[in-house]
């Protein structure tokens, strides 16, 4: 129940609580740092309550992604860049991850690059000139979960080109009821 299709298929469960104060350490799921896996609450899995957090976290996760997905390392935008709607808010962005950690993602995003004849560059090229024709869109479906598949995207710094709502995890279902 923890794993999820899409990043709104909890949502319904979701009362719309304002999420600044909520403090996700004492709800009873894991930490992030202790546990990869999501679903370890305390309660009864899947009552009212449980599928109520969950939802928040869901929640909490697109909004990170949201605001990060132009962005996860927190680089100074260059001038010219021109693949971010939100140029102006890239400039001065903090980021998601601290210098220490983007400078050690940079220099091994770096090296992926050089063995894979720039694959990434290359993909990424392809899905902005999709992602920038009218009625076409991206749509990332995978078999990983989708939490960490989010977390890919972001750090490979494909947010810009596929919105958090037109990815989707085949994990819990099997890739053949997509």
């Amino acid at each position: 129940e923890c794993d999820q299709v899409h990043i709104d298929d909890v949502s319904s469960d979701d009362n719309g609580q304002d999420l600044s104060t909520y403090n996700f350490g004492t709800d009873g799921f894991p930490a992030a740092a202790t546990s990869a896996n999501l679903c370890l609450a305390t309660g009864v899995r899947g009552g009212v309550d449980w599928m109520r957090k969950l939802a928040f976290r869901y929640r909490r996760v697109k909004e990170i992604y949201n605001t990060y997905k132009n962005n996860v390392g927190g680089k100074k935008a260059k001038e010219n860049d021109r693949m971010s709607p939100n140029f102006s808010a890239l400039i001065y962005s903090a980021g998601l991850l601290g210098p220490a950690k983007r400078e050690a993602w940079l220099q091994l995003r770096a090296e992926i690059e050089a063995l894979t004849d720039s694959w990434l560059t290359l993909a990424l090229k392809a899905l902005t000139l999709i992602h920038s024709r009218t009625n076409c869109v991206n749509i990332l479906v995978t078999t990983t979960q989708l939490i960490p598949a989010l977390a890919k995207v972001l750090l490979y710094g494909l947010g810009v080109v596929f919105p958090i709502e037109n990815i989707y995890s085949a994990t819990k279902i099997g890739e053949l009821f997509l």
